[in-house]
């Protein structure tokens, strides 16, 4: 009975120790290789496809890169709008300031119609002033839709204020 397994050993060390076995796991070694690289670059594609990197890219080159120069002239725009004190331009300042914002959220690649629907994908993770973000874009709202509506300057200032504090956040301002 021992001689039976003996000889099982023995053709088994033999197999694993001859050329053909050797060939067999070149080939899986090759194949392997093969499967893994092509896993690697589907998981590429679909990162690239799924824009991944949008945060990263937002804030490294935000300022420099994807606004430039001009974009600082319409925060500007809004600050001479609301040190004009009028109701109108406290508005104006408001949906300026709101603008901007969207415009960011856009170019970092959340989809949505509308701002509100952009707001929605972000969380206090990403932009920690995500609810005062919700609160001026309330009043933008109400302005928009509501013709008899009044704003004062503390609501304007604080609305602008915390947009403010985002675009810092999202180093768009400095």
């Amino acid at each position: 009975m021992i001689t039976f397994f003996l000889e099982i050993y023995d053709q088994i060390y033999l197999y694993l120790t001859s050329v053909d076995f050797a060939v067999i796991l070149v080939i899986l070694k090759i194949t392997s290789y093969l499967i893994s690289l092509t896993l690697a670059i589907l998981i590429g594609i679909l990162l690239s496809r799924a824009d991944a990197g949008w945060w990263v890219r937002e804030r490294v080159y935000a300022k420099d890169i994807a606004y430039g120069k001009s974009e600082d002239q319409r925060w500007k725009k809004v600050q001479t709008l609301l040190k004009k004190g009028d109701e109108a331009n406290l508005k104006l300042s408001i949906i300026e300031a709101n603008n901007i914002l969207d415009d960011i959220l856009k170019r970092m690649g959340l989809p949505g119609r509308d701002m509100g629907e952009r707001l929605t994908q972000i969380t206090q993770a990403e932009i920690s002033s995500v609810d005062k973000i919700w609160e001026a874009h309330k009043l933008r709202n109400r302005i928009v839709h509501e013709s008899k509506i009044k704003v004062s300057y503390e609501e304007a200032e604080r609305a602008v204020g915390d947009i403010e504090a985002a675009l810092k956040e999202l180093e768009y301002l400095s």
